[in-house]
């Protein structure tokens, strides 16, 4: 008989990576994006206690010292990986996001294989690999955008490539400052910037998506079906591999 633990971690792990999947079809990537970065994009609900989990306000202590120790080492203020942290999961190691996001800072499977990691997924639920790898990314991001708070956190949530200030960046910053505020960090301070316009050619492509250009709806459906089913059998082996048969 499974234990009921190691079937609870199965399940949950099986659920990320399976919505990791459905993710990918619905939203392919076109080739040379920059890679999946961790945060998801459509996430933006501030993190709410669920019953039985220790609320953020309690957890920040646990792992302030991994954090720091982590972005000390990056060359990155750790009070931006502490508010990222706290956006993400509110300090909730146990975290999984609606596409696939684990743990503390979120970090999907893909964006840790792309900085190194070589192990399971579900090795990102331990903090310590996490902040690893959350950090280093974050890190990037913090060069990429020469120490501005809110094109790195924009870089953190959208991709190391990602231009464009949107709704859902500007808010995402709104409420690191509101953490950064709260822990008495200077970089509290950062102009928060306005939303860019659209892109040029954005409502001409989404009009062209709906009237279906290219192969029919109903072919590349089944197609992409196919290729989901495909996918998610995978996924399903792979977890017996992790869980060694439960």
């Amino acid at each position: 008989m499974t234990r009921p633990r190691a079937a609870g971690r199965r399940a949950a792990l099986t659920a990320a990576l399976g919505l990791a999947v459905l993710a990918g079809i619905a939203c392919p990537a076109a080739a040379g994006d920059d890679p999946v970065p961790p945060g998801d994009d459509g996430k933006l609900p501030a993190p709410s206690p669920v019953a039985g989990r220790p609320r953020a306000a309690d957890m920040a202590g646990t792992y302030s010292g991994l954090i720091v120790r982590e972005a000390s080492g990056r060359g990155l203020p750790p009070a931006v990986a502490d508010a990222v942290a706290f956006v993400e999961s509110g300090y909730d190691p146990r975290a999984v996001g609606a596409v696939g996001e684990l743990g503390l800072m979120q970090v999907r499977p893909s964006t840790a294989a792309m900085l190194g990691h070589r192990g399971p997924a579900e090795e990102l639920l331990d903090p310590s690999v996490n902040v690893r790898f959350g950090v280093a990314y974050l890190a990037g991001a913090w060069k990429l955008a020469h120490g501005d708070l809110c094109r790195t956190l924009m870089k953190y949530r959208a991709g190391h490539g990602e231009l464009r200030m949107t709704a859902r960046s500007v808010d995402y910053c709104r409420r690191a400052r509101d953490r950064l505020a709260a822990t008495g960090s200077p970089l509290a301070q950062a102009d928060l910037p306005s939303v860019a316009p659209p892109r040029a050619g954005m409502a001409i492509a989404v009009r062209r998506s709906r009237i279906g250009d290219g192969p029919s709806m109903t072919t590349r459906s089944v197609r992409s079906w196919a290729e989901h089913v495909a996918r998610v059998r995978a996924v399903e082996a792979r977890i017996d591999r992790i869980m060694g048969g439960g």
